[in-house]
């Protein structure tokens, strides 16, 4: 970071940089907000109740399919980076973890985790959309928010199937893994806190194969600082209020290209 200056590559399409200390207040606004809101923390992790040498053996397994992936796409030279990319995160991400559900055949954790209803609480709602429209406010309207980017040289039609192929394969996927099955088993083990930063980090990492420099430790500080910092905040707002569809929302408008909006209307 200091041998940057303390700016951050805050996109893997733009080599545009950003202050880094924009992503820490915005984040640190919001954990403060998801802090003082009403809501609890007790009795909403299914996982606390169960077997727990099948949650270790389901949070190894998890871990290990996410370091794998963090492993592989570092692995893979960078010109064929766009070709593996998919097939990585939907073996690692998605078939690997289906797998590990159907033999362990727990069918009640795999209802909890994708499905709505299970999570339903008098303020899974709410306050978790309190939550969005601040960070809708902070992190496109206010002076924290991110310069203005390019826009993508392709068919209007052509990004739109884009976007949506890639709001399934990060927004989608990467929220289901990262918060929903490994941090969710990860509270029952370690506590909130530490099963937040682990998977925190371990969503940051992979985004090392993508942005972030040219050397080691300067794309480990920039995922570290941006998309670290953001799990914190994203897994916070799981920890509290289970409500996925929140986290999609907000990881999905985070990728999206603004210039389909203008293109439509």
């Amino acid at each position: 970071m200091i041998q940057n200056e303390g700016l951050i590559e805050f996109s893997a399409d733009y080599g545009i940089m950003t202050p880094f200390w924009n992503n820490w207040i915005i984040s640190g606004v919001l954990l403060l907000l998801i802090l003082l809101l009403p809501g609890s923390f007790s009795d909403n992790n299914p996982f606390t109740k169960g077997d727990k040498k099948v949650l270790v053996r389901q949070s190894t397994i998890l871990t290990t399919l996410a370091l794998l992936l963090f492993i592989g796409l570092l692995l893979v030279p960078e010109d064929d980076l766009s070709i593996y990319f998919p097939i990585f995160k939907i073996l690692l991400l998605l078939i690997g973890p289906v797998m590990m559900f159907s033999i362990y055949k727990q069918k009640r954790s795999k209802n909890n985790i994708l499905s709505i209803h299970s999570y339903l609480k008098d303020n899974q709602w709410l306050y978790p959309s309190i939550v969005t429209v601040v960070w809708i406010i902070l992190y496109f309207f206010s002076p924290l928010a991110n310069p203005e980017v390019p826009e993508y040289e392709m068919d209007l039609i052509v990004l739109i199937i884009g976007a949506s192929f890639s709001f399934l394969m990060n927004s989608v996927l990467e929220e289901l893994f990262y918060r929903v099955w490994l941090q969710t088993r990860l509270e029952a083990l370690l506590g909130t806190w530490p099963a937040i930063m682990a998977s925190s980090l371990l969503w940051a990492i992979w985004h090392m194969a993508i942005q972030g420099g040219d050397s080691a430790d300067i794309a480990f500080s920039n995922v570290i600082v941006n998309q670290g910092v953001m799990g914190l905040f994203l897994g916070f707002l799981w920890a509290k209020y289970r409500n996925v569809w929140v986290l999609i929302i907000i990881h999905g408008l985070i990728n999206f290209p603004m210039q389909i909006v203008a293109g439509l209307f």
